[in-house]
This record gives C-alpha cells, sequence and structure tokens, in this order.
C-alpha cells in the first residue's frame, strides 16, 4: 500500500479531490480513512473535514486471492476460481469438480462466501466483490425476473398482495429492480435475517 496522506475540505468530496490530485489519479483509486478527532461540523456552509486518504496500487487483490486460497485449501475441497475485474465491483468466478457444494440449497454456500468477502474486501480493493459459479446467478437472475413479472401481472389483475419468501439480497435486488418498471405497483422487503420476505402489492 502507499503513503498515507493527510488532506482537508469543507466537504467530503473536495477532501477526496484533493487527494486525487496529489496522488495524480482519478477519485476512484483513493481510499480514505475520515479522522474523526479532528473533523469538526459548525453547520452546512462551515465545517472542515479531515481525512487519511491513500492510493489503491494493485496489490490490494492479491490479499482477496490469498485469503481464498488458503480457504479453500483448508476446507479440502476441490475448487479454482478466477478474479475478474469489472467497472465496480471484481467478479469471482468459481469452477471445480466441488462446485455444487456452493450451489447447493439455492447457492446458500456461494452467498455466504460473497457476503464474507465483501465485509473483508470491499474497503481494501474499494469494489465490491461478485462471486459466481456455473452461471448460476445469470440463471438465478432470470427466473426471478420472470417469476416477479408473472406476479405482477397476478397483483394487477387480483388486486392481491403477493409475498415471495426467503430471498437473499442478491435475490431482492432483482425482483425489486423488476417491480419498479410498474408505476402502479411496489414492493417491500421485510423482515430481520439474512434472508427476508417481499412484498408486492398495489400503490
Amino acid at each position: 500500500m502507499n503513503n498515507k496522506k493527510e488532506f482537508s475540505s469543507h466537504s467530503l468530496k473536495d477532501a477526496i479531490l484533493e487527494a486525487a490530485s496529489a496522488f495524480n489519479t482519478n477519485e476512484d483509486n483513493i481510499r480514505y480513512e475520515i479522522i474523526t478527532g479532528k473533523t469538526r461540523y459548525f453547520g452546512h456552509k462551515k465545517r472542515e473535514i479531515y481525512i487519511i486518504a491513500w492510493l489503491l496500487d494493485g496489490h490490494e487483490q492479491k490479499g482477496l486471492s490469498d485469503f481464498l486460497e488458503k480457504v479453500i485449501k483448508f476446507s479440502k475441497i476441490d475448487l479454482n476460481f478466477d478474479i475478474i475485474e469489472k467497472k465496480g465491483f471484481l467478479k469471482i468466478d468459481f469452477k471445480g469438480n466441488d462446485y455444487k457444494l456452493l450451489l447447493y440449497q439455492n447457492g446458500n454456500l456461494l452467498n455466504a462466501i460473497q457476503y464474507l468477502l465483501n465485509r473483508l474486501f470491499s474497503d481494501e480493493t474499494g469494489k465490491k466483490m461478485y462471486c459466481e459459479c456455473e452461471q448460476f446467478r445469470k440463471k438465478r437472475e432470470q427466473e426471478l425476473s420472470t417469476l416477479a413479472h408473472r406476479y405482477a401481472k397476478e397483483v394487477m389483475d387480483k388486486n392481491k398482495p403477493i409475498n415471495i419468501k426467503g430471498l437473499n439480497p442478491f435475490e431482492r435486488r432483482i425482483v425489486h429492480l423488476n417491480i419498479n418498471k410498474y408505476s402502479d405497483l411496489e414492493s417491500k422487503s421485510e423482515g430481520d435475517g439474512f434472508l427476508k420476505v417481499i412484498t408486492i402489492k398495489k400503490k
């Protein structure tokens, strides 16, 4: 990791831009921490935000790769992976003879790994993690899109709400995006756990 430097400005955005200018890069390559001990707020027009910023140097993915290799080794499962850099996220594509373990029970283990990687490495890499295996998510997205449109039609025809149970964050996002295409419908997630219920109803 490159040397960290301190910057300050009247807004977080400006402080990040100052850091980007100092490191001769764009703001997407800057990671930062707000120095709460120095930051002072005196109202919207009068404040001073201090940050410690550093430049992504290309080695952040190595920690992610090393972590995954250790997990696979200690789990004694036959898997390998590719880390593919996309705009705004990193795609981790798993392959191997034991791929079915990741997809068992609607991809529970794949979802758990994605959640863990995002908690551990999204700040370090500056990108979200997206885990895929045998095009599971692509196929699931198509399936849920079809289901959402079918339920939307049913709600409009019968004027009765419909619940879809046991959806993880990835699945809920797909349903919400599809229901948002209907101006007279709305969808709402309910529940406190990782898996939640989505209710589709008329506005």
